[in-house]
């Protein structure tokens, strides 16, 4: 089965879920848009910015919040404004709208206050929904699928099994014409030659070489220490997990054996399918790399945990997956799949497929364990700043 039951979009992208999304243009309206969400059952996207932001950082601002109306599972959107902000909430909506969907727009300071602005946009999101409701599912190729790779919370049976798994996965929806975005650039160091030599050009490999050179240089200028001082993390070391190297080369087996088409920023386009790097270069938890992957249009991120999290994303849907049996057994309100199997004698081949099988179901409609438990996080990635030498 290589086909999924899909949207189709206006604008020639697949969607695989019809989201709608209430959209906060700044932190001073997200109990409001909270409200919104909680009273219809559509998912709120908040944040702490949206005002008295320096340039660059309110463009990521912007960039965060119109790419996640724009993304292919979203159906529709309110965008719920203060009335004074710096987010213009007409480039915002207009962004969205280019895609070919609705959008509803809700001013508390013209509505009078927010039980009125609640109660629009409660009357605006089932609008939304309606119309939602009325479209169908077809028959798509998975040529359209944009599928995030990514590890989080990670032991030792991470590498041996739960990614090593992935990689298989990823080697089939590249095979089949798909796409998968990998990220963690901080993941890298120790194994980026692995990367470098799975590059489709010298050209891209020695920007996988200036990426991690540049990642260990701001490190040392930033915070006085290497990289390795914080990575891994404790819960990786209590997991079995001793150095980056070795973290980092568990990381890696999410790529498969597909070749490394190049490095995309967050604010680029994918230009063709294949395996792309995201270079997103951010310190923080898991939800930057996932945000990260929606803010380029995926559909999907399969991910791997080998001691538990419930991580989930507003836009897409993650399929969480253990290489550990003991985690699967403990965490199934929070795991879609055991990859655990490996070490229990089954090959990476079958197991890999059968997680490829998985991911055209959950394309094609099959809620994963996030979307049940409604863990829908969404940040806004923010760059570390590079300084001058």
């Amino acid at each position: 089965m290589n086909t999924i039951q899909a949207y189709k979009r206006t604008n020639g992208t697949v969607g695989i879920r019809n989201y709608i999304l209430v959209i906060s243009t700044v932190s001073c309206v997200n109990s409001v848009s909270s409200k919104i969400a909680q009273k219809t059952g559509a998912i709120p996207i908040n944040h702490e910015q949206g005002c008295v932001e320096f340039e660059d950082d309110h463009k990521r601002t912007v960039l965060a919040l119109s790419s996640a109306g724009r993304n292919p599972n979203v159906a529709g959107v309110v965008v719920v404004s203060l009335g004074c902000e710096q987010t213009s909430s007409h480039s915002l909506i207009k962004s969205i709208q280019d895609t070919g969907k609705p959008v509803e727009f809700v001013r508390i300071q013209d509505e009078g206050g927010s039980p009125e602005a609640i109660q629009k946009g409660v009357e605006l999101v089932k609008k939304l929904q309606k119309q939602a409701s009325e479209q169908s599912r077809e028959e798509c190729s998975v040529e359209g699928l944009v599928v995030g790779v990514q590890c989080g919370g990670s032991d030792w049976t991470t590498a041996i099994s739960g990614n090593t798994v992935i990689g298989r996965m990823t080697d089939l929806v590249i095979n089949n014409g798909g796409s998968v975005l990998m990220s963690e650039v901080a993941g890298f160091p120790g194994s980026e030659h692995i990367v470098a030599e799975q590059a489709v050009s010298h050209k891209v490999g020695l920007e996988v070489f200036q990426m991690v050179d540049e990642l260990r240089s701001d490190f040392i200028k930033d915070h006085g220490q290497a990289i390795e001082k914080i990575n891994p993390t404790p819960g990786n070391k209590a997991g079995g997990i001793t150095t980056l190297v070795e973290k980092s080369m568990g990381n890696i087996k999410k790529m498969g054996s597909s070749q490394v088409q190049g490095l995309l920023k967050l604010e680029d386009k994918i230009p063709y399918p294949g395996l792309w790097i995201v270079d997103s270069r951010v310190q923080g938890p898991d939800q930057f790399s996932t945000s990260g992957f929606a803010i380029l249009g995926a559909n999907v991120t399969v991910f791997s945990t080998g001691r538990g999290t419930p991580i989930g994303n507003a836009v897409m849907p993650l399929i969480k997956i253990t290489g550990n049996p003991a985690s699967y057994q403990k965490f199934k309100s929070i795991i879609d799949f055991n990859a655990g199997v490996v070490l229990e004698g089954k090959s990476i081949e079958e197991t890999g497929e059968d997680l490829y099988n998985l991911l055209l179901e959950v394309a094609s409609g099959k809620q994963t364990r996030s979307e049940i438990n409604e863990n829908f996080e969404y940040v806004v990635p923010r760059e570390l700043k590079r300084k001058a030498i």
